[in-house]
Order: C-alpha cells, then sequence, then structure tokens
C-alpha cells in the first residue's frame, strides 16, 4: 500500500474509532466516516464497498499483526526477540494493542456492533487455542479438548470485557496472568 493510501486508511479508522463513541454503530453513516475523515465518497468507496467491510478491514488488521509470528519492536513492547513461540507473550501482545487501540475497543464493546467484531476476535483467537492445545494436549484432560478450546476463547473475551469496563486499570501483564490463571489450567 503506498503512503497516501496508507494515510488515508488510517484516516478512516480514526475517524471510525471516535465515531464508535459517540454513536451506536447502525447509528454510524457513511458520510459520518467522510466528515470524520474529511476524505472524498469516492475515496472511501476506493477502499471499503461498506461499513461493515471497513469494520472486519480494522478488526482483520489488528489480529493479524497480533497473531503474526513476525514480531517487530513497537513503541508499548517489544517481543520481537523471543526465540520460540511463547504463549504467554501471545497473550499480553493481545493485550497491549488492546490498550494501545483503548478507544477503538472501549466503543466496539460498549456498543451493538461488538458480536460480529468478537466473531471475528473468536476466528483468529481459536488458530491461537488451537495451538496451545496441540502442544500441550495433557491440561486438564479430563475435559474434552473442543469444550477446553471454547472455554478458552470465552474466558478470554470475559476477561477483555471485564478490563475495558475498569478502564485498563491492571498492566497488559498482570491482566494477562489474570486470563492464564482462569482459562489456560
Amino acid at each position: 500500500m503506498d503512503k497516501r493510501s496508507e494515510k488515508t486508511v488510517n484516516a478512516i479508522y480514526e475517524a471510525f474509532a471516535k465515531l464508535i463513541n459517540e454513536k451506536d454503530y447502525d447509528e454510524i453513516t457513511i458520510q459520518d466516516l467522510l466528515d470524520k475523515a474529511n476524505i472524498s465518497r469516492s475515496t472511501f468507496y476506493a477502499h471499503y464497498k461498506t461499513k461493515d467491510e471497513l469494520l472486519l478491514s480494522i478488526s482483520n488488521h489488528i489480529f493479524e499483526h497480533v497473531f503474526s509470528k513476525s514480531l517487530q519492536e513497537e513503541k508499548t513492547h517489544d517481543f520481537s526477540k523471543d526465540l520460540i513461540l511463547n504463549y504467554r507473550h501471545l497473550i499480553e501482545h493481545i493485550f497491549y494493542h488492546v490498550r494501545d487501540e483503548k478507544e477503538l475497543f472501549v466503543g466496539i464493546l460498549s456498543n451493538k456492533v461488538n458480536s460480529l467484531f468478537l466473531m471475528e476476535f473468536r476466528k483468529h483467537f481459536s488458530k491461537f487455542v488451537t495451538s496451545y492445545y496441540a502442544n500441550y494436549p495433557m491440561i486438564n484432560n479430563s475435559i474434552p479438548v473442543e469444550l477446553r478450546k471454547s472455554l478458552a476463547i470465552e474466558d478470554f473475551i470475559v476477561v477483555l470485557k471485564y478490563w475495558v469496563k475498569n478502564n485498563f486499570k491492571e498492566d497488559p501483564e498482570e491482566i494477562a496472568e489474570f486470563y492464564i490463571k482462569s482459562a489456560i489450567k
């Protein structure tokens, strides 16, 4: 993506993050996004066909980075030096991005649109959980693995919503520890 397109996409993402905190998702219009991002209708449609497509793009942008195997040093955290897959660091990494994008997450998780967003999250997080239980199959093996996976995904969402509701009181490492203690036994 060229720099101009990247700048436009970032402006649209920022406009969406602001609007989702001001209005219900269903009330946000394309015109609202155009006004807030200061772009033309044709520019918006050059990138997205619908508002739902924009939300899915935002979700995928976040999730593809967070669940990426090639990490880079970032402003608020650095897991790039991990030589092996470290599940704790991956969980912390997710929470760092939630905190870094807190305006967006607060808006989404307190809005009706959260079901669409959480559906995408479940899809991406499922890959992580499947990998974890493939590497640690003996953990709590009295519960069927498919049930353990579902519980791990839903526990993460519960912890995430708790953290957002409590205004990110805990740091990412601490909230990750809460999740690990509750879900991955």
